[in-house]
């Protein structure tokens, strides 16, 4: 890609918890899972957490609310099951962002109140990573 682009995920983390059990519960089909003790790719180790990722894929553009809207659409109806998911298995949840910022092209980077609401009620962190080229 030639301009910015950015990619948001919502991670579901934990111990062990049937990645199954969370994509029943949410109809939503994640883009990653694993299990504590699978392989790491060819690395030689394994994780040491199971884990149920959705992930938006990659957009160019200069606002990251793009990849809240996406978020926002699947999710935001869910955050009661979300929070007793996160309850009931002690779950860590965060939602990611990714943004490679290209040509000199920052994004505008805030957040609404509804999702700094949606946040807080599932108990998510927010992680924003930034990389310049």
């Amino acid at each position: 890609m030639t301009h910015t682009y950015m990619g948001a995920s919502l991670r579901i983390m934990g111990d062990c918890f049937d990645v199954q059990k969370i994509t029943d519960v949410l109809e939503v089909t994640p883009g990653c899972v694993w299990n504590m003790g699978d392989p790491i790719r060819n690395s030689g180790k394994k994780h040491t957490e199971t884990a149920w990722i959705y992930n938006t894929g990659n957009t160019e553009s200069l606002d990251i609310n793009i990849l809240v809207n996406q978020i926002a659409e699947l999710f935001y109806s869910k955050a009661d099951k979300i929070a007793a998911l996160k309850e009931q298995y002690e779950l860590y949840i965060s939602i990611d962002f990714m943004i490679a910022i290209k040509n000199g092209e920052p994004p505008a980077i805030y957040f609404e109140p509804e999702f700094i609401k949606f946040a807080a009620e599932i108990g998510a962190v927010l992680d924003i990573d930034t990389y310049v080229d």
